[in-house]
C-alpha cells in the first residue's frame, strides 16, 4: 500500500510539474500565434513562406511620388517598404517626385522613372492612375505597380490595365470597421465622419466605420449617432477646422477625418476642444495624444509583399499581369494603429486581435458600399447627413 501511495504521489507531482512547464512554454507560443493583427505598419519586414526562394537582386525599383516626396503620407510608407525590400535583397531604390498634383505632373515623373532603366515603377493615387493610362504601353521593358487606383482616362469613362501593370486596391471598409467597433466599445456614442469627397474609397471608410459602430452598439446595448459631412476639397482650411470645433462644442465626442490633409484640422480642433479624433490611410497618432487611433492601409507591408512576388517570378505572373488585387484582412493589409502605448482603455489589444481574427476568418463580415444612397441596416446607429 505504501509503495502504491508513493508511486501515486510521484506521478501526481510529475504531472503537475509537466503541466506547469507546458503552461510556461505555451505562453510565448500562444502570444506569437494570437498576435496576427498588425498594429504598426512602419515596423513590418516581410518574411516569405519559403525563405530559400530569394530574389536575384541587381535591378532598380523606382518610386514615383507626389510633390511632397517621401516626407509623409502614403508615399513615405511606400518608400520605407521599397527601401526595406531593396536593402534585404540587393536592389537599388530611386525616387522621382512629381512637380505638382496633376496627371501631367505625374506623367512627367513616370516617364523619367521608366526611362531611367528601372525594372519596376511603383506609384500611387488618382493622378498616377490617369497618367499611367496614357503611357503604360510606351515602355515594353518596364513594369508598374499602382496603388489606390486603376489606369483610367480623365473623366473616368474608360479604364484599361496593360499586361505590364498590376493594381492594388485596399479594402477601406475593413479598416473603417475596426475603428467603428473600437470607438463604440470604448464608450464613444456621439460620432462624426468628415471626408474630403464622397468618392468610393472614402465612402468605404465611412460605411465600414458605420458597420463596426453598429456591431459594437448592438453588443453594448447603446444608441449611437453618426453625423457625416464631405468638404469637397482635399485641403484643410480655417473654415473646415472651425466646423470640427463647432461639432465638438455641440456634443460630438469623436470625429473621423478621411482624405487630403483634413487630419491637420482635426489635430487643431481636438487640441482646442479636448475632443478625440481618428484618422485614416496612415498613422497620425504621433501628431496629438487626442488622436485616438488611425485606420490605416498598410502600404509598407503591401509593397514588400508585391515586390517579393514580382521579383521572385521576374515579372507579373498570370494572376497579376493586367489585373487588380483587393487587399485587406487576409494579408494584414489594413490595421488599427492606436499609438504606443495603446490609447484605448476598454477596447484592449486582446480585443483588437480577437476582432481582427473574427473578420479575417469571416466570423464577422463587413460589406463594401460605393455611395451613401444605400446604407446597411443600422438600428442602433442613427446617421445624420450634413451638407
Amino acid at each position: 500500500m505504501k509503495k502504491f501511495l508513493a508511486l501515486f504521489l510521484t506521478l501526481v507531482l510529475l504531472a503537475g510539474l509537466t503541466a506547469c512547464k507546458a503552461a510556461d512554454a505555451a505562453d510565448p507560443a500562444q502570444e506569437q500565434n494570437t498576435v496576427t493583427a498588425p498594429t504598426n505598419d512602419a515596423t513590418f519586414v516581410y518574411q516569405p513562406d519559403d525563405p530559400t526562394l530569394i530574389p536575384a537582386g541587381g535591378q532598380t525599383i523606382a518610386l514615383v511620388t507626389g510633390p511632397s516626396g517621401t516626407e509623409n503620407g502614403a508615399d513615405a510608407m511606400l518608400w520605407q517598404g521599397v527601401q526595406t525590400f531593396a536593402n534585404t535583397y540587393g536592389y537599388t531604390a530611386d525616387t522621382y517626385a512629381a512637380a505638382g498634383n496633376t496627371a501631367d505632373d505625374a506623367e512627367t515623373a513616370l516617364r523619367a522613372a521608366a526611362e531611367s532603366g528601372a525594372r519596376l515603377v511603383v506609384c500611387q493615387g488618382e493622378a498616377a492612375g490617369e497618367a499611367l493610362y496614357r503611357i503604360q504601353d510606351n515602355y515594353p521593358d518596364v513594369h508598374y505597380l499602382l496603388f489606390d487606383d486603376e489606369p483610367h482616362n480623365a473623366d473616368y469613362s474608360a479604364y484599361k490595365t496593360a499586361e505590364l501593370v498590376h493594381c492594388v486596391l485596399f479594402q477601406e471598409e475593413q479598416a473603417g470597421y475596426l475603428a467603428g467597433y473600437a470607438v463604440v466599445t470604448e464608450g464613444y456614442t456621439a460620432l462624426g465622419f468628415i471626408g474630403t469627397r464622397e468618392v468610393p474609397g472614402i465612402v468605404r471608410y465611412a460605411t465600414g466605420f458605420l458597420q463596426g459602430a453598429e456591431a459594437a452598439a448592438e453588443l453594448q446595448g447603446e444608441d449611437v449617432t453618426l453625423q457625416t459631412w464631405f468638404t469637397d476639397t482635399d485641403e484643410n482650411s480655417d473654415a473646415i477646422t472651425q466646423r470640427m470645433v463647432d461639432w465638438y462644442n455641440n456634443g460630438t465626442a469623436l470625429i473621423v477625418v478621411s482624405g487630403g490633409n483634413l487630419y491637420e484640422g482635426a489635430v487643431s480642433a481636438v487640441n482646442q476642444t479636448g475632443g478625440k479624433a481618428v484618422t485614416t490611410d496612415v498613422d497620425n497618432t504621433a501628431l496629438s495624444g487626442r488622436v485616438l487611433a488611425s485606420a490605416v492601409k498598410c502600404y509598407n507591408a503591401a509593397v514588400q509583399r508585391e515586390l517579393y512576388s514580382f521579383f521572385t517570378n521576374g515579372s507579373w505572373d498570370t494572376q497579376s499581369a493586367g489585373q487588380t488585387e483587393k487587399v485587406g484582412y487576409t494579408t494584414g493589409a489594413v490595421a488599427l494603429e492606436a499609438g504606443a502605448p495603446w490609447r484605448f482603455d476598454t477596447f484592449t489589444q486582446d480585443d483588437y486581435r480577437k476582432l481582427y481574427e473574427d473578420l479575417r476568418t469571416s466570423v464577422r463580415k463587413v460589406d463594401a458600399y460605393a455611395d451613401l444612397d444605400t446604407l446597411p441596416d443600422t438600428p442602433n446607429v442613427t446617421v445624420n447627413r450634413t451638407m
